[in-house]
């Protein structure tokens, strides 16, 4: 399975912060993956310094792309709401993926 990793920090100084940086949420996304048979890492998206509000971030958009090209197969996020903070854009996400026969994997 060719997996995606996405992360996102909503601003700057979210961004520096080591614990919750897109790096540290990357790096415990690919300890993950390394523990789990059969996924293997794609590409890795990110967005600091992008609300997760709006679907309309340049990494999560170019993600979108290659699930309907059928690059990835599934997408792993550090938590849900690094996806998106609202439940009606994380629905139509859902929708989409289920359409593409695409997983999503919340790791925490």
């Amino acid at each position: 399975m060719y997996s995606a990793i996405y992360t996102r920090v909503s601003t700057d100084n979210q961004a520096e912060k080591e614990y919750n940086s897109c790096e540290a949420q990357e790096e415990k996304i690919k300890a993950y993956i390394k523990s789990q048979e059969g996924l293997r890492l794609y590409k890795v998206y990110s967005d600091p310094g992008f609300s997760g509000a709006s679907l309309e971030r340049p990494a999560l958009r170019k993600m979108l792309d290659d699930i309907i090209a059928g690059k990835i197969d599934c997408v792993l996020t550090y938590k849900i709401d690094r996806l998106t903070r609202s439940p009606k854009d994380f629905y139509t996400l859902i929708e989409l993926f289920d359409k593409h026969g695409f997983a999503f994997i919340s790791v925490t």
